[in-house]
């Protein structure tokens, strides 16, 4: 039995994962690549040939020329040039279709390795909706590559996605670069793309709203306060409730060892030291809660882009806001997103006041003991 080593490479927010997830169910491993905090996902599933399939999702990357840590793991497993990973056998370029003149533009460097390749038109549905007609077999005569139509949240173009996979012949021609980069996008999108008149007005209608500098604004203060009120407020019953039932459960278990060693480790160090985690919990599960809602519905890079003028008086770019808005509950995961900030001066200056906050924090709740070890911690993880 053969075994495909495939990778699912396009822009952030295209749908990769979502394939990614679709294709692969639960037979997933995450971890991190050696040395660096970028998340790395590989799955395992089978083609209708019974060939078995290792997918590798990367970082989701704008260009093959790197402006972040994330965008360099993807040119490096490109280029074959990161330590324990194969160049991958076929190249799965996963693009959102409503916006292809922007994503070409990856699409033609992964082209331009000249290796296995098909293209994946993610978010079709949304195209239809929008009145857009792409003309899917000019598309695939121009680039010379198979395409695949799909809507992966939905799972629609998943089996036309295998048969493809599952095909034994070569995935793409020799590549000519006649024309220039730009020249090659405008000359393809202008062959391929139809718009009609009937296009989807609601996203310029919600900028109209969310980015406006006063209503903008408030819009955002009002979403931050509901938020922490969340976070600080109505998570504090929860807490309540998994504190006493620590507590409780100290007390039943306490009482059943004799052994003042043993009732130590157990009570003082297992059981209490479990609750000072679970207790963090409520918090922490809330704050991502309203991250994803916010995340999905496409409005924190609208917030990012509103905050961008006013954080730019504090040295920071609208990229750091989500990295200091993961860290209310916990620095940890604030410090691994400031990952996504391409600028190194911008993205130390964001980890410096994530660690100055989480410190001063716990010297306000009266922590001052657990200081040292805390700092150690959190300066190893950023640096």
């Amino acid at each position: 039995m053969n075994t495909k080593n495939i990778a699912l490479i396009g822009n952030p927010n295209c749908g990769k994962t979502s394939l990614f997830n679709t294709l692969t169910g639960t037979r997933q491993k995450v971890a991190n690549y050696a040395g660096v905090t970028v998340e790395r996902k590989e799955g395992f599933f089978k083609l209708p040939s019974g060939d078995a399939v290792r997918v590798l999702d990367l970082p989701g990357t704008y260009s093959l020329k790197p402006s972040s840590l994330d965008e360099e793991v993807t040119r490096a497993v490109c280029f074959g040039e990161l330590k324990g990973e194969v160049i991958p056998d076929i190249f799965v370029c996963v693009v959102d279709a409503t916006n292809l003149h922007l994503h070409l533009s990856l699409v033609l460097e992964v082209r331009a390795l000249n290796r296995p390749m098909l293209l994946v038109l993610n978010m079709m549905d949304e195209v239809r909706k929008r009145g857009i007609s792409i003309d899917t077999s000019k598309l695939s005569q121009l680039l010379g590559i198979p395409i695949v139509e799909s809507v992966a949240v939905k799972t629609k173009g998943i089996q036309s996605l295998l048969d493809q996979l599952d095909q034994k012949k070569s995935f793409t021609a020799p590549y000519h670069s006649a024309l220039s980069h730009f020249d090659q996008i405008k000359y393809i999108t202008k062959q391929v793309i139809l718009k009609n008149d009937n296009g989807d007005k609601r996203t310029a209608f919600l900028d109209k709203i969310f980015l406006h500098p006063i209503f903008g604004l408030l819009i955002l203060t009002l979403t931050m306060f509901v938020m922490f009120q969340a976070v600080f407020i109505w998570a504090q019953p929860f807490i309540a409730l998994i504190e006493d039932s620590i507590a409780w459960l100290s007390g039943a278990v306490g009482s059943l060892i004799s052994y003042p060693l043993l009732r130590s480790l157990i009570v003082d160090g297992v059981i209490a030291g479990a609750g000072s985690v679970l207790a963090y919990m409520p918090q922490i599960l809330i704050l991502f809660f309203f991250i994803l809602i916010l995340e999905e519905s496409g409005y924190l890079p609208r917030a990012a882009f509103l905050l961008d003028k006013l954080m730019s008086k504090a040295g920071l770019s609208g990229r750091s806001f989500i990295p200091l808005l993961s860290s209310f509950a916990c620095a940890i995961p604030g410090i691994m997103a400031t990952r996504s900030i391409s600028s190194e001066r911008d993205r130390l200056a964001t980890i410096m006041i994530v660690i100055c906050a989480e410190l001063a924090g716990d010297f306000h709740l009266g922590y001052a003991r657990q200081l040292t070890d805390k700092s150690s911690l959190l300066f190893d993880l950023a640096f």
